[in-house]
Order: C-alpha cells, then structure tokens, then sequence
C-alpha cells in the first residue's frame, strides 16, 4: 500500500488489518506493516494512524501493535515529526488508554487534542505546549511555574512520545544545547 500524503502529514489505516482486531501475532504483522509504511515515506513528517473502521481490538493485540511501536518511537527508530492517533471510539481508545497506561507511555489523540495513557502529569504540560506553540524549555517552565530540569524531563516524554518536536538551535553562549519545540506538522515561523 503507498502511503497517502499531504504536505507534513502521511496516514496509516489500522482498518486495512480488519475491524476486529484480537491476537498478539495480528499485532505484530500490523506493526510490521506499519513499521514499513514509515520506512517507505521518509522521515521528518506527522504520522497519523488512523482507527476509523476499527470496531474492537484486545488489550493484547492493541499492546503488540502500539505499545512496541511507541517503544521503538521513544528510542528514536523510528524518524517521524509526530504521531497522532485518529478515529477512535470509545472502545478503541479505552483499548489503547490501557495499553498506555500499562506500559507508561502516553500518544496524542489526534481528534481531541488530548493526550492518553499515562498522561496524569503531562496533560497541563501539554496543553501550554499547545498554547506557546513554539518555544524553549525555558519559556515553558516559566509558564508552568516550574523548574528548567522538571520543563526538561517533562518535554523529553512528549517528544519521546511523538507529541512534540524538538530542533536543536545556537545554544547559550555557556556553550550549553538548547532546543526549540513545537507541535509536530507545524514549523517554527508559523
């Protein structure tokens, strides 16, 4: 399957894989196929996996796809801007909310602006990434009253995550790194 593509953005259909959705091994071949739909469109865009058409999925089938997808996201194998999740139901997102939260990891569900999973501590995080748009660290903890390390830890999750972009530009003349986020599919001058 070519992948579909707009300017930033390429989607992946979950519903080309069945609308039930139930084995570990069914998970596996669509992480698979989704790994290889990455590959085929290059890196540096917003992957959008989209869930409409999906009835159901078990916790197992929803962990073997998304759960090791988001492990080899966080570890930086993957060369996408940033991951949304789309179309989900109620069942659907309840399925990947437990497979989060299971696992420790969060994703943005694209139709909500929300995050879900473990997102306890990064929902207020989130949203006033969402408001500043493009930012520093820096500016971020002074928005969330904050340390700069907590900023830090915080921003690394969601860029682990795929709900942020992270540009490194000229560093302090300290000579320390310093980055610039912003939402993924979105650049740094709009």
């Amino acid at each position: 399957m070519k992948p579909t593509r707009d300017n930033v953005s390429f989607r992946f259909a979950v519903r080309d894989r069945g609308a039930f959705l139930f084995t570990r091994d069914d998970g596996a071949t669509a992480r698979t196929a989704l790994e290889a739909h990455v590959r085929a469109s290059g890196p540096g865009s917003l992957l959008i996996i989209d869930f409409v058409g999906v009835r159901a999925m078990t916790n197992s089938f929803t962990d073997e796809f998304l759960g090791k997808f988001y492990l080899s996201l966080a570890a930086g194998d993957c060369g996408v801007a940033g991951v949304q999740l789309v179309g989900l139901d109620e069942e659907t997102r309840d399925a990947v909310t437990v497979c989060l939260e299971r696992r420790k990891q969060i994703a943005v569900d694209g139709d909500e602006d929300t995050l879900l999973g473990d997102a306890a501590l990064l929902a207020d995080t989130y949203e006033h990434a969402r408001r500043l748009h493009s930012f520093r660290a820096t500016s971020l903890a002074e928005a969330m009253s904050v340390s700069p390390s907590n900023a830090n830890n915080r921003l690394k999750r969601l860029v682990e995550a795929g709900a942020l972009q992270r540009e490194r530009t000229s560093g302090p003349e300290s000579g320390g790194k310093e980055f610039m986020y912003t939402l993924p599919g979105t650049s740094r001058n709009e």
